[in-house]
């Protein structure tokens, strides 16, 4: 059961495993996409079909005919990766082993929808990947198998999503090779945190946070919903930045020294969102927000020198 890109190592390297058969994929129904609203099936579905495997597409799982198909499916285990629906009690009951869930954060922390996007703009330094067996709770289920690891300090959400793929796919199989004898750890009850769904009004800079925190947002909020501001009445989205930390007027002077800025304000009497050059630096609560490339609207994405030659902003500004 599964529907996104993220998904699909996890069926591959079980498609490819001479020790498992994949008999049936439950995923997403297809959605209209694009200007022609053509209906696009998922990338899970595509692999399936690619393999001649049985692909179903309920709208809901909470049905006696689901109910009555999935027990008529003869397999000893159901494997879970980003599937878009709860899973019902009766169904995580209904084979031998369970459902095992992939879990892209380090549990009991991000618990909920959006591990992969809060880890990065929470600014972890640490993530995992779990193979949990699910239960009725919200990622609540015991630990079967995890790999933790070094978060770098400016990872982006494309990057991390590929790695904790990957290394999903990976556990997986060894759990499935040692279901039987494998330990299972409970969660702790200390640390637990949810990660809501993102929502696209969470992508408006607050330009009061720190410029770091600004750029971990840039960094897990793209491509979707995008990090952005306002200018001239227009959305203007962030895709790439760097931060300079400044906690002092002196560590200001010596930034003003090295980069030429024109402005000759003292760090301390910047509101929050003045741009302070022509390369588009802005200050931020704390620090200094450097943004590389933007976008207006859904136009072609531009890097800070075509941008400022096509829409300069003047040093002063104080952004929305």
């Amino acid at each position: 059961m599964g529907t996104p890109v993220f998904a699909v190592p996890a069926l591959q390297k079980l498609l490819a495993s001479v020790d498992h058969q994949v008999v049936a994929v439950f995923t997403q129904s297809p959605k209209p996409k694009g200007r022609g609203l053509n209906e696009i099936a998922s990338p899970v579905h595509n692999l399936a079909l690619q393999h001649n495997i049985p692909v179903y597409t309920p709208f809901t799982l909470k049905s006696d005919e689901v109910l009555e198909l999935i027990n008529s499916i003869e397999s000893e285990v159901i494997v879970v990766v980003a599937y878009g629906f709860l899973i019902p009690k009766v169904i995580l009951q209904a084979k031998k082993y369970g459902c095992l869930n992939i879990h892209p954060s380090n549990l009991p922390r991000h618990r909920g929808a959006a591990p992969l996007q809060r880890t990065i703009i929470e600014g972890d330094s640490l993530s995992s990947v779990c193979i949990i067996q699910m239960d009725e709770g919200l990622d609540t289920g015991d630990i079967l198998l995890q790999q933790t690891f070094t978060l770098p300090c400016r990872i982006t959400l494309p990057i991390l999503h590929d790695q904790c793929a990957e290394i999903g796919a990976n556990l997986l199989l060894e759990v499935l090779r040692n279901i039987a004898s494998l330990a299972r750890t409970t969660q702790p009850l200390e640390g637990i945190t949810y990660a809501s769904k993102l929502k696209k009004e969470e992508g408006k800079i607050d330009w009061r946070d720190s410029a770091y925190r600004i750029d971990c947002k840039i960094r897990g909020m793209n491509p979707w919903p995008g990090v952005y501001f306002e200018y001239n009445n227009k959305i203007i989205k962030i895709l790439e930045a760097e931060y300079q930390n400044i906690i002092s007027p002196n560590d200001f002077a010596n930034f003003h020294k090295t980069n030429s800025l024109k402005t000759k304000d003292i760090y301390n009497n910047l509101l929050p969102g003045t741009v302070i050059n022509d390369r588009l630096f802005v200050a931020c609560g704390t620090g200094i927000l450097i943004i590389k490339r933007l976008q207006h609207g859904g136009k072609k994405v531009l890097n800070i020198d075509e941008f400022v030659r096509g829409e300069p902003i003047p040093t002063g500004t104080i952004l929305n």
